[in-house]
């Protein structure tokens, strides 16, 4: 922002330029959470030589601000200098509800022995912030905020993740909905998986899943869309079933039922999997959750490095 002073003619008698920035992380465990605030002073001309800069903030709807401002009172800048503090927030959503919040900041700017005609400048940061507090599974409560505007992305490389990222890649450039690709649909987080799951890997898939553990060791039943999702838990009869093999560096893909020959316009893939990978994807996928703070429903991308 500018600073101008203006002679009783309105004739501009000098100006300052001022960077105000700040920056933020949101805490996925807790409803408290701090932002840095900055002020830069800059580009002196004229009659102002110094500049007096107080700066608050304030949230909407059930947030408060438990330290609203990032200094005392104004502080004096010359060209050059900055003013800098932490601002603090605290939102408490009731148990097994939202909150959705947004946060705004006013600036005031003086000079010492003028007399000032606007010297307040006020603006709101566009991005809404989502807090929730959840029940656990073992009955506690969990409260977090996130930006729901942000689309989370889950990485899982092939070097780590191996034959179950080679499935799921595979499903995401062959199948048509190219399922969490930019290109393609994003996946959306479910909160009845182990349900979603019995469709596709279990009991009530149309066919069922045999293992071929001379094939894959501790071959396991993996599917993409995943269950957790609400793209997934489709009939495992409807889905294409292969096999992702490491053979001399490369993984190749196999169809792993020859009665039912993959046709690439499938809704989901039902993969051949070893277990330790299957799980540790379940995992990696699971962190996402928390880490981003995702409640049902929340978009997420996924990409596989390294394919």
């Amino acid at each position: 922002m500018k600073f101008t002073l203006r002679g009783e003619q309105q004739e501009v008698l000098g100006s300052a330029v001022l960077y105000v920035s700040s920056s933020a992380t949101l805490n996925a465990r807790s409803g408290n959470w701090n932002e840095e605030f900055l002020v830069e002073a800059t580009q002196f001309s004229g009659r102002v030589t110094s500049v007096n800069v107080a700066a608050g903030v304030t949230c909407t709807s059930k947030c408060t601000t438990t330290q609203s401002s990032p200094w005392t009172g104004a502080r004096a800048l010359t060209d050059g200098q900055v003013a800098s503090g932490t601002v603090k927030y605290r939102d408490a959503p009731a148990t097994g509800s939202e909150d959705r919040t947004k946060v705004g900041y006013t600036l005031k700017v003086t000079q010492t022995g003028t007399t000032p005609t606007k010297p307040t400048v006020t603006w709101s940061n566009p991005r809404e912030i989502r807090c929730d507090s959840a029940t656990t599974g073992g009955g506690n409560i969990s409260t977090g905020c996130a930006l729901p505007s942000i689309t989370p992305e889950l990485e899982l490389p092939l070097s780590t993740y191996g034959a179950a990222a080679a499935t799921y890649t595979w499903a995401q450039w062959n199948l048509p909905d190219k399922w969490g690709l930019y290109s393609g649909k994003p996946l959306t987080r479910a909160l009845d998986g182990n349900a979603r799951r019995e469709h596709t890997c279990g009991s009530k898939s149309s066919i069922p899943f045999v293992a071929k553990p001379d094939v894959v060791p501790s071959d396991s039943c993996d599917e993409f869309p995943f269950a957790s999702t609400q793209e997934g838990g489709t009939d495992g009869g409807r889905c294409a079933e292969i096999v992702a093999l490491l053979e001399n560096g490369t993984w190749n893909v196999y169809e792993a039922d020859p009665a039912r020959p993959v046709t690439k316009t499938e809704p989901c893939v039902r993969g051949h999997v070893p277990q330790d990978v299957n799980s540790l994807a379940g995992t990696a996928y699971s962190n996402l959750i928390q880490n981003q703070r995702m409640v049902n429903k929340d978009p997420f991308r996924m990409k596989v490095p390294d394919a």
